[in-house]
């Protein structure tokens, strides 16, 4: 990783990942992420380490099922998502990513960090 790589974990510590700072995060409005509380820090899944405790980890789809979000089953923290590869309506395709919980890392500003607003309730 060259970006300087941070920890992060749950509540509980049951859960737990390294990545780099992330460059950004989004702030999105669709009823998922203003639920479960999360700031989306976008990774290639190269790019993050995850150390989990399988039995104290719960996975959600809903919808369309493009999204698997995991949270710690022991403290509720939503630690991460995984999102596969897929190919937009125009024919775009877009790579598998990790959106990891950016509330979860350890010692950083997150008022430092640029967000990314999304509408996700009116634009989706």
């Amino acid at each position: 990783m060259t970006a300087r790589a941070l920890q992060g974990r749950c509540h509980c510590g049951a859960q737990r990942f390294v990545a780099p700072a992330p460059e950004s995060v989004t702030d999105c409005t669709c009823t998922t992420c203003t639920k479960r509380g999360t700031l989306a820090a976008y990774y290639a899944p190269v790019a993050v380490e995850l150390t989990l405790t399988h039995d104290a980890l719960t996975a959600y789809e809903w919808g369309d099922r493009m999204m698997t979000f995991f949270h710690c089953a022991t403290c509720g923290c939503a630690v991460y998502a995984e999102a596969p590869a897929w190919t937009t309506d125009e024919g775009e395709a877009r790579s598998a990513r990790v959106v990891l919980n950016a509330r979860l890392f350890e010692g950083l500003d997150l008022a430092a960090v640029p967000t990314r607003h999304v509408d996700g309730r009116n634009d989706w």
